[in-house]
């Protein structure tokens, strides 16, 4: 702790040193005992306990119990899966912990009678604090002595600036812009009137992206599906054959088949690679499907206060009046600046237009209060300068100084009025000139609001602060129907909600409205992004289907929001948009891909289960139709026709509106792939069945033959039409495959069992290449029906996502 002692400064009485020692020991200092977000434990238990995680350990254990372990090639797609998502989450946590922990801020308190430096939550209940411009309230508590003006924009959104006397209650999360104040704590931790923000915010869940609401459902469906199956297969095929370590090893063969693992894989590396991208460009991703959620909103709300404009505020015009010059304008604001013992905004801007001086001996001072809307100095020899609000500074306003001012304030300005008087008690000055000052606007700001709605991205403007004011700025950076503005205060929720859709800016908005109106948009079908950076707009951006924070805002507001802006510059969002439209646009053209192998596991286990339970049946005569795949049998397709062509595929350049329910979308491309791919399958399954191999294990191989032969021909149909990225992809996948084969073979000790071939190699190049026909044939037959269904004018979206 610093001490600092000064004999000029009249402190209130504060605690002592024991009195603060006991009452942290009760219990009453500033920490809230409540935890923001998940711990890492939770992250941890979160993506590894899930039913499929656990059903594919279910599987593995088995595997080792049966001495199977080159079948537990599987792992190496469930494993990378998981320590991504974890790793992407706990980067995240931490970066924001990180970020919290340097902005922590110091507090100066009355202690034993002198002031000294502690940590925010060494505050106890009743301390003195002193506070002075710049700093911010950390505890809520009431005004003892000193003037002081607050903002509070970020608990109530308004940026005006608030007038604190002995008396006033100030709240943590507002800070000084004037003044100097001391202040009794009468609340800490979770007391504190930010806190019941906090624990409303709680209340909120945040809304799972549509990708993940689809895969969980899909994966559902499969999960109905997968489990009475499994058991059936497992109980006939070892009522067949009598052997249970076969007839496990072949049922789980089914259940790998199934579960479309390698789409978690590819929509993980896809969405980490574009987190990697943006974290380049300073932008934090918490959660990687919220890039999903910005990519497909529609609606984005914005708020003018550190989204628009920066927070600081700029000269415009100086507008010199009565045959005064610019100079003397100058030198008077200078001389008023270089008095003041404290900067606001307003303030400061003035200082970096006209700079300070010093060099005239100040008589007498008449302080800025929110009342008088104006201060005035009195200099030696020169008389005094007021600057001020017009119509309070004591001058007269003409009318061509009127309609000056009428003019600027209808572009969003405001406008001071600097005058000469005799004395401070003069109420007829001279005006010398109007200087306009305006809220600083973000260079990029108008460059990502045209981004956005070129996009077809509706741009809403919801701010505390007054509607016209904001609608002006909102029309200077190209909102468009910026005119259609409305001020919420006052209004019922009803009349609220019939203005969501229509309206473009919202002023005088209180943080419930703010909730309500990212409701509304919701039910209106709308995909909703949100960005903020105060305490008020917490319940908002939980509400809202993705969350942007500043990060000079508040710990809240970077806490619940999913996009975290380390620079707080959203001129980065658009950039977030297009790796959200790469990723997902591409992911539903790749997903076809895995959902073609689980269309084929199912078939084939559904035909499995199916003939075991009717050979049941004495006098029939019918044989089980054996599962040909173990669990490594499919492991070649998914690393080479499947995983790795399709993050490749990923990876390209795709800006194109996600439209459409992904799981509607890939299920009906996926169909034509998967049909291509059983035909030939269920060929050698029923040659198989009738003996007409010499052996079931090169029946079981051709089988492997077959499907990497149909799977590369879905892989070119996929790719069409071609770029040279798409040609490349798909010419070293096909590469990769055949070279596969042999080099399995040769250097894992035949790991995928295609040894069974070697004699046979002739037979096994015929059932590639009747695959390939077989499966060409299928994908001819699909086309003609697009075809003739197009000329009829209404061609059904099958299998078509790769060549819009």
């Amino acid at each position: 702790m610093i001490e600092t002692k000064d004999p000029q400064i009249l402190l209130p009485e504060g605690l002592s040193s024991e009195e603060a020692k006991r009452l942290k020991e009760q219990g009453l200092s500033n920490v809230s005992k409540e935890k923001n977000g998940k711990s890492y434990l939770r992250i941890i238990t979160d993506n590894l306990l899930t039913f499929f995680n656990i059903l594919w350990g279910i599987v593995a254990i088995l595997m080792i119990a049966c001495n199977s372990f080159s079948n537990l090639t599987f792992l190496a797609i469930i494993i990378p899966n998981v320590l991504i998502a974890i790793v992407q989450e706990c980067r995240a946590k931490h970066t924001v912990e990180k970020l919290s922990a340097t902005t922590d801020p110091k507090a100066t308190v009355v202690r034993d009678g002198v002031l000294v430096e502690i940590d925010s939550s060494e505050i106890v209940l009743g301390d003195v604090v002193c506070l002075s411009l710049g700093q911010q309230i950390l505890a809520d508590g009431t005004v003892l002595s000193g003037v002081a003006e607050a903002n509070e924009s970020m608990l109530t959104g308004e940026s005006n600036a608030i007038k604190k006397s002995e008396g006033d209650q100030v709240l943590a999360g507002s800070y000084l812009v004037s003044g100097k104040i001391f202040v009794k704590v009468t609340a800490v931790g979770k007391d504190n009137y930010i806190h019941t923000i906090e624990k409303a915010a709680r209340s909120f869940s945040a809304p799972a992206s549509n990708l993940f609401r689809d895969l969980n459902r899909l994966l559902r469906y499969i999960s109905f599906f997968l489990v009475p199956c499994a058991l059936v297969m497992f109980f006939v095929q070892y009522a067949a054959n009598g052997d249970v370590r076969e007839s496990v090893i072949d049922t789980s063969g089914g259940v790998i088949g199934m579960i479309p693992a390698g789409i978690f894989l590819l929509i993980t590396v896809t969405l980490t690679l574009s987190v990697i991208s943006l974290a380049k460009k300073r932008t934090l991703v918490q959660d990687m499907y919220s890039i999903e959620m910005l990519a497909a909103a529609d609606v984005v709300c914005l708020d003018k206060t550190g989204t628009i404009t920066d927070g600081t505020m700029c000269v415009t015009e100086t507008i010199p009046l009565g045959g005064h010059t610019e100079d003397e304008v100058k030198g008077a604001i200078a001389l008023l600046e270089g008095a003041e013992a404290s900067l606001n905004a307003t303030s400061k801007a003035l200082v970096a237009a006209f700079g300070t001086r010093s060099d005239v001996e100040v008589l007498e001072k008449l302080p800025f209060s929110s009342e008088r809307k104006y201060s005035a100095t009195l200099f030696l020899g020169l008389g005094a300068y007021a600057l001020g609000a017009p119509h309070f500074v004591p001058a007269p306003v003409s009318e061509e100084m009127e309609a000056t001012v009428a003019a600027y304030a209808k572009e969003g300005k405001r406008v001071l009025l600097l005058a000469r008087l005799a004395s401070l008690s003069d109420t007829a000055g001279e005006p010398i000139a109007l200087i306009a000052v305006a809220d600083r606007i973000r260079p990029s700001a108008k460059e990502t609001i045209e981004g956005f709605q070129s996009q077809g991205v509706a741009v809403k403007i919801i701010s505390g602060d007054h509607a016209a004011t904001v609608s002006s700025i909102a029309a200077r950076v190209g909102v468009k129907n910026a005119e259609r503005y409305v001020s919420c205060e006052g209004l019922s929720d009803a009349e609220l909600e019939a203005l969501a859709e229509e309206t473009a800016v919202f002023g005088r908005v209180s943080p419930e409205q703010k909730v309500l109106l990212v409701k509304k948009l919701k039910s209106l079908s709308h995909t909703v992004a949100m960005t903020g950076d105060g305490v008020n707009d917490t319940l908002a951006l939980k509400e809202a289907n993705c969350s942007i924070a500043m990060a000079e805002g508040s710990e809240m507001a970077r806490k619940v929001s999913k996009i975290v802006l380390l620079d707080s510059d959203f001129s980065t969002l658009p950039d977030v948009v297009r790796e959200g439209r790469r990723c997902i646009n591409n992911v539903k053209r790749s997903a076809t891909l895995f959902l073609m192998k689980t269309m084929l596991a199912m078939c084939l286990s559904l035909l499995t289960a199916v003939s075991g339970l009717l050979a049941l049946i004495p006098g029939l005569g019918i044989e089980v139709l054996a599962y040909p795949f173990q669990p490594k049998g499919l492991v070649l397709l998914e690393m080479f026709v499947i995983g790795a062509a399709s993050v490749l595929l990923a990876l390209e350049p795709n800006n194109e509106r996600i439209e459409g329910s992904f799981i509607k979308t890939v299920l009906k491309a996926s169909l034509p792939n998967g049909i291509a791919l059983l035909l030939p399958v269920l060929a050698i399954v029923f040659l198989n069945a009738f003996g007409v191999f010499a052996t079931a294990e090169l029946g079981n191989t051709l089988a492997m033959v077959a499907v990497l032969g149909a799977g590369l021909v879905n892989l070119w149909v996929l790719a069409y039409p071609y770029t040279k990225w798409r040609l490349t992809v798909c010419a070293a996948m096909t590469g990769a495959t055949v070279l596969a084969v042999p080099l399995s073979i040769l250097l894992v000790g035949d790991m995928f069992e295609f040894g069974h071939a070697k004699g046979h190699v002739g037979l096994a190049i015929l059932v590639a290449f009747l695959a390939i026909a077989v499966a060409a044939a299928a994908h001819a037959v699909k086309f003609l029906v697009l075809k003739k269904a197009k000329k009829k004018g209404s061609a059904p979206a099958i299998g078509t996502s790769a060549a819009k």
